[in-house]
């Protein structure tokens, strides 16, 4: 990350002499608030080759009705840095139910602000409308917006609202210019995460705000500025009052998108985990919880950079294991007495419950994923049982939730060496359990490229029909078509026709072609 700064400020202040402008401008906004830097085209490095086309028509399509639109957030931001962004957001003076009408691929979406969704295929380009600072917001008694529909008629006012200074760079698709209110790109050039406003009240009207500031520091290598990280801590506590539903998507941004391990890191540091994965105190921190949670999410974000899929079940089976492996054995010492199979299966999926039930007070984890969990922890243990039975072993290795068990179990071993002779013993399942996986993946790659091909074969011949279609219809119109000389004799009157037949007739005659 430090070489891809680097290279930013020698672009601004070598080749374009920015450096002392920016650093200007940051004094302004910070002296009189929002000050508007411009960056033309030259002066900058963000191209229309590096912005996706679903967004470019998005941007024209708005701009052409007549309408303001500008590429702004994190799109922007990782296009300054050289990344290539996963999504792009448009601003736009636009009210969402105009941006409805004009895009029949769209819907709009939410409560709390209303966001339109513009759908290319698996593609969503998300577009909201300017927004201001209306004071008729209305607000909980903690201070955070729980409705703001109120629109701005600028894009200033919108920058006010933005989050992060680094998030309210607009690029304005009519000049290809770059507009920056906050200081942003210099916050950028430099690798600061800095909040628009005051933190306090920022992080009161929405609390999500601190775990994105620490998701950016995980993600950028960014330093977060002394005013915005001082309260982190201090209303941390503020977090339990957002959905669980938010939450539960914004842990997996956390943890689930190539940078888990740093962010794991970070949390750690302003004492965010314990309130994340409630229930957990005397767990999370110790040396063993670090060093098998580590190694988890190292090998998590590996999979990121290999273009492999992260998967939330296994994500919370990790954090979970430890809690739920003390209730257990709570369970089974209360018990007493040695556990039968049916027994042992209610154990394991009453301590999941639990376990699941003090983090749904968190993070709602859908029931299909907190099922997966369940059946993932099941046989995880059933694998490390000792006392399994020889006949149950071909049974467990035929289990969907098989080989992301022993994935479990053999991350553990690195640190266990008591689960070694598992690891040992179930590897030549997992072998054959892998090459089962990989055909059968294959053959679903072969059944949808057959059905691709299928559809091909359907639309060029549909597209040949409609081509005869067109060339049979062009000839009959052809044919119906009547030629100048019968035009000129149809237009004539019956006098002229007359004549016209007796000359006709007198030339037969003459040139012996009459019978």
């Amino acid at each position: 990350m430090r070489p891809v700064l680097s290279r930013i400020k020698k672009i601004s202040a070598l080749l374009f002499g920015l450096d002392d402008i920016l650093k200007q401008h940051k004094a302004k906004v910070r002296k009189r608030g929002a000050a508007l830097l411009t960056l033309e085209r030259s002066q900058h490095t963000i191209s229309r080759k590096n912005i996706p086309q679903t967004a470019l028509r998005t941007l024209y399509r708005l701009r052409d009705a007549g309408f303001k639109a500008y590429l702004v957030g994190g799109c922007v931001r990782d296009l300054l840095l050289g990344k290539a962004p996963k999504d792009f957001d448009v601003s736009t003076n636009a009210r969402p139910e105009q941006v409805h009408r004009l895009f029949p691929n769209s819907r709009i979406i939410g409560r709390r602000f209303k966001i339109v969704h513009v759908v290319y295929g698996q593609e969503i380009i998300e577009v909201t409308t300017f927004r201001n600072d209306d004071k008729s917001a209305i607000q909980s008694r903690e201070g955070m917006l729980v409705r703001d529909n109120s629109y701005g008629n600028s894009i200033e006012d919108d920058s006010n609202r933005r989050d992060f200074t680094i998030n309210a760079i607009y690029y304005d698709i009519d000049d290809f210019s770059l507009l920056d209110f906050h200081g942003g790109v210099y916050d950028l050039n430099r690798g600061i995460i800095d909040i628009i406003g005051d933190p306090d009240t920022r992080y009161q009207e929405d609390p999500v705000r601190m775990i994105r500031a620490i998701r950016f520091k995980a993600k950028l290598g960014f330093k977060i500025a002394k005013r915005t990280e001082e309260p982190l801590s201090r209303l941390a506590p503020l977090l339990l009052n957002i959905s669980n539903a938010r939450m539960f998507d914004e842990v997996n941004k956390l943890f689930l998108t190539g940078h888990g391990l740093q962010s794991y890191r970070e949390l750690k540091r302003y004492k965010f985990l314990e309130l994340l994965f409630p229930g957990q105190k005397g767990i999370i921190g110790t040396a063993d919880f670090d060093r098998f949670i580590e190694y988890a999410l190292a090998s998590s974000d590996q999979r990121t950079l290999q273009q492999k899929r992260n998967k939330p079940h296994f994500l919370y089976t990790v954090f979970l294991w430890p809690k739920i492996e003390r209730l257990v054995a709570k369970r089974k010492a209360k018990l007493g007495h040695e556990l039968s199979p049916q027994q042992r299966h209610e154990v394991i999926n009453q301590a999941c419950d639990q376990a699941l039930g003090d983090q749904h007070s968190v993070t709602a984890v859908p029931m299909a994923i907190a099922g997966d969990i369940k059946k993932l922890i099941q046989t995880a243990i059933l694998i490390t049982d000792p006392d399994l039975e020889a006949r149950q072993t071909e049974e467990i290795a035929q289990q969907p939730s098989f080989r992301a068990a022993f994935d479990i179990i053999k991350l553990r071993a690195k640190f266990e060496p008591e689960l070694i002779p598992f690891v040992k013993f179930w590897q030549h399942y997992y072998d054959e359990a892998q090459e089962r996986f990989n055909l059968a993946k294959l053959e679903r790659e072969e059944r949808r490229a057959a059905r691709m091909e299928k559809r091909r074969q359907r639309r060029e011949k549909s597209e040949r029909r409609r081509s005869r279609q067109e060339l049979t219809a062009e000839g009959q119109a052809c044919m119906e078509r009547p030629t100048a000389a019968q035009e000129q004799f149809n237009d004539d009157d019956a006098a002229a026709r007359q004549e016209r037949l007796a000359r006709a007739r007198a030339w037969r005659a003459s040139m012996n072609l009459d019978p």
